[in-house]
């Protein structure tokens, strides 16, 4: 029976060749969209699951010392989902607290403290490379993480603060195919240091959000001593935990937090939260976090999975699934009636209504798992889209295969069921005396197809608004005046730390830029718009408050062509602006509002500490996401992290090379590294371009999708007024009136589609765009632009079907009456 099935249902897909290719292409592309996002959540889920001891292993976290760790006010389901992710408490602790932890707690089998070093520069051999992935630990970290070693012993390689293991790939580059161990590298950091290779471990998986080229013991790092007997005063490393078989992370933590209230809250209620308010000191508190969860959280730590991106993307993936399963139904219902005579046939011979929706769904499952086999090809072609598209680093390497065919197997029975239920239902109901009478074809006139053409175009319109108001958003932030000049500005960045090195580098470098015409200004920063600055606190009226403090060279503020509101910036000429009593400072305009009508300049202000000699006007040097904040300048003294350089515009290729053959005479080959201020402030928008471009792509295929609905619908309605059409031009209709009279119903139905949409479109996007403090507002102009959009598309489809039937011979169609 069943084999009798599929070869009908064979040769009707191929009868129907149209509408089998309409069918197939939509389902095809939803399965697609559905195995893509499925192999990037695979993908995400996988984070950190490898280490053998991931159960046990827990990243220790502060909430309610810093102002990064104030609670958010919920806005929406997508918040309500992420739990506590988005939650940005302090990582940074003590060095002391993993040892006192191991004491006094036996849960705790093993620590590990953790500093993520700043690219540094490394010597081996002759040269000399710069390397972002320096890791300082504890000797325990090849037992405690499954980062297998190749080379070495994992229970000795770290353990002389002269050793070091670098990373099969690091390994290779530094030492070619001659054998790494033994062998010696160069820290260069105020010092030269020298280390010896005892272990090679395997590259750190994609998946991993700890990545290392090279690991140092944590007793190496050059302060060292220092820090750990500042105690409480110096807040520096990661703290990870692993805890004994069986312990009840949420027991522990209370127990935790018992210890803590004497352990470290005496300390900080006299430093830290001395003059804050009672509710913020009361907060305050340690927990544990999963390894395996950390990638989803907000607080920096390697990878970030946004775990709000990837239900707004599953979202949009149910849009797609559900508008291609609606085409499937209009089509096939637009068909219906073409088979009407073959329904009654099977039913004279006896057929019951059971084995019509079996027919039916047999063939409708058949159809679906080819579409799921085109979709596993589409899906595999669409994997570069999707790295491009959302930034996923997926790979099919990466993928379980059992998983893939398991997730395709239940898609396509979904599918089957989802898209074949109603049309089954509805070509059952037909009754075999009306089909056979007459040998004519039957008026079919489902009701429920209207809707579920309204319910796509509603789908449609809304995701094109939402593309549209997204594509203005990014406009406006990549056009708006931050407040600073940000064109042709080289930034040049310092590998080091070594202030000897800053100083020589930046007086030649300074020189450098003075004897070229094409440099027309030069200054130093750390943070500022590109980079990380400090966050400070301050109590003002019995009130805890923050500020944000970054250091600058002379000319930052000429460089920039930022405005001042009062005083002035610093300069050479005022020797006053180095004194260590005075404290001079530049804040912006936020930042002299929070202080009041106290702040005055020349003053020196005990709660800033510091005296205030300009005010420049608010500038964003944070993503618009953000507003601006209280923000102090000082004049930096030896460090800084950048250098800045101002160039002419039309020069900059000879510019560059003119500064990199300069900086390697300077440093003696030291590697040269540079970005361009306007692209480092682009980065910041990467989430949301590619938000951008993942609507776009939506937004099409769902068009597309819905144009075939529509195409179906249309032929419905060819196919029910043939007759009618047929007697209004024997009667003297002409084309013209056919087409506007077919025409108007679709029409309006897509007009109902965007009355609906519209205010949906406008709230959605509403809280879209609360994530951005400087923003667009939502226009009637651009739902007018995106309603004619809609009407166009929705005529340009169903003029086809129209016009055929408009133009059919009225002969023809009466010609049975």
């Amino acid at each position: 029976m069943l084999r009798s099935y599929l070869i009908v249902a064979w040769r009707n897909l191929f009868r129907n060749r149209t509408f089998s290719i309409i069918n197939l292409f939509g389902l095809s592309v939803s399965v697609a969209f559905c195995l893509l996002l499925f192999y990037h959540i695979r993908w995400e889920q996988s984070f950190d699951t490898f280490h053998q001891k991931k159960d046990r292993l827990y990243r220790c976290e502060m909430s309610g010392l810093g102002k990064q760790s104030e609670s958010k006010d919920r806005k929406g389901v997508f918040d309500l989902l992420l739990g506590n992710n988005d939650q940005e408490n302090d990582l940074a602790f003590p060095l002391i607290v993993g040892p006192d932890l191991r004491r006094n707690f036996p849960e705790v089998a093993a620590y590990n403290r953790i500093m993520f070093h700043w690219p540094g520069l490394v010597g081996a051999g002759p040269d000399v490379y710069k390397e972002s992935e320096i890791v300082w630990t504890d000797a325990n970290f090849f037992q405690t993480f499954s980062f297998p070693l190749l080379k070495g012993d994992a229970r000795t390689a770290l353990a002389s603060p002269n050793n070091v293991v670098l990373a099969e790939s690091v390994a290779k580059k530094y030492f070619g195919n001659k054998d790494p161990m033994g062998q010696t590298v160069r820290l260069l950091e105020d010092s030269t240091r020298l280390f010896r290779v005892t272990g090679v471990a395997a590259d750190a998986p994609a998946n991993s959000s700890i990545q290392f080229g090279l690991v140092f013991p944590i007793e190496a790092e050059h302060d060292y001593r220092e820090r750990l007997e500042a105690g409480f005063n110096q807040m520096s490393y990661d703290l990870l935990v692993e805890l004994q078989p069986g312990t009840d992370r949420h027991k522990f933590e209370g127990k935790m937090n018992a210890w803590v209230k004497t352990y470290i809250r005496p300390f900080l209620d006299t430093i830290w939260f001395k003059g804050v308010p009672a509710e913020v000191r009361d907060s305050y508190h340690w927990n544990l976090r999963p390894l395996a969860d950390c990638h989803y959280n907000a607080a920096a730590w390697g990878h970030y999975t946004d775990a709000k991106a990837i239900y707004q993307l599953f979202c949009i993936v149910v849009v797609i699934v559900l508008l291609a399963s609606l085409n499937y139904v209009l089509i096939t219902v637009s068909n219906a009636a073409a088979r009407s005579q073959e329904v009654g046939v099977r039913k004279v011979m006896g057929a019951g209504r059971r084995a019509i929706i079996l027919q039916s769904w047999v063939e409708t499952q058949l159809l679906a798992g080819i579409a799921v086999g085109f979709g596993l090809m589409l899906s595999w072609l669409g994997l570069p889209l999707l790295r491009s598209v959302i930034g996923s680093e997926v790979s099919f390497g990466a993928l379980s295969w059992k998983e893939v065919v398991a997730a395709a197997l239940v898609l396509a029975v979904a599918l089957g069921l989802l898209a074949g239920y109603y049309p089954a239902l509805l070509i059952s109901r037909l009754k075999p005396l009306s089909i056979m009478k007459g040998f004519s074809s039957v008026r079919i006139n489902p009701r429920f197809s209207r809707v579920l053409v309204v319910v796509q175009f509603t789908c449609c319109v809304v995701l094109m608004t939402a593309a549209f108001v997204i594509d203005r958003q990014m406009v406006f932030v990549m056009n708006k005046d931050l407040g600073f000049d940000k064109d042709q500005v080289l930034i040049v960045h310092n590998p080091t730390y070594d202030g000897a090195f800053v100083r020589k580098t930046r007086d030649a470098l300074y020189a450098f830029a003075r004897s070229r015409p094409d440099v027309l200004a030069y200054s130093s920063m750390n943070g500022g718009p590109t980079g990380a600055s400090n966050t400070n606190s301050i109590i003002l009226n019995g009130k805890q408050g923050w500020y944000r403090m970054i250091t600058v060279d002379y000319n930052y503020f000429e460089l920039l062509k930022l405005k001042f509101v009062q005083g002035r910036g610093f300069s050479p000429a005022f020797l006053s602006d180095t004194s260590t009593t005075m404290r001079p400072v530049v804040v912006n305009e936020t930042m002299l509002k929070m202080l009041g009508k106290d702040a005055r300049l020349g003053v020196y202000n005990k709660d800033m500490r510091g005296t205030i000699i300009g005010v420049v006007k608010d500038y964003n040097f944070e993503s618009l996401t953000k507003k601006i904040e209280p923000e102090q300048h000082r004049l930096l003294t030896t460090y800084c992290a950048d250098f800045l350089f101002k160039i002419r515009a039309g020069q900059v290729a000879s510019t560059i090379s003119a500064f990199e053959t300069e900086w390697k005479r300077v440093t003696n080959g030291y590697p040269f590294s540079y970005d361009f201020l306007d692209a480092s402030l682009a980065k910041r928008y990467e989430a949301d371009m590619r938000w951008q471009r993942a609507m776009k792509a939506a937004s099409f295929f769902a068009i597309v999708i819905a144009c075939m609905g529509l195409f179906g619908l249309s032929a419905i309605a060819a196919a029910n007024r043939t007759k009618e059409i047929g007697i209004r031009k024997v009667l003297g209709a002409s084309v013209r009136d056919l087409v506007a009279m077919l025409a108007s119903g679709f029409l309006s139905l897509v007009v109902l589609s965007i009355a609906i949409a519209m205010p949906l479109a406008w709230w959605i996007m509403n809280r879209w765009l609360e994530d951005f403090a400087y923003r667009i507002d939502i226009r009637w102009w651009m739902f007018g632009v995106v309603g004619v959009m809609a009407m166009l598309i929705a005529l340009a489809t169903v003029s086809f079907q129209v016009l055929k039937a408009a133009r059919a011979n009225p002969v023809v169609a009466l010609r049975s009456e």
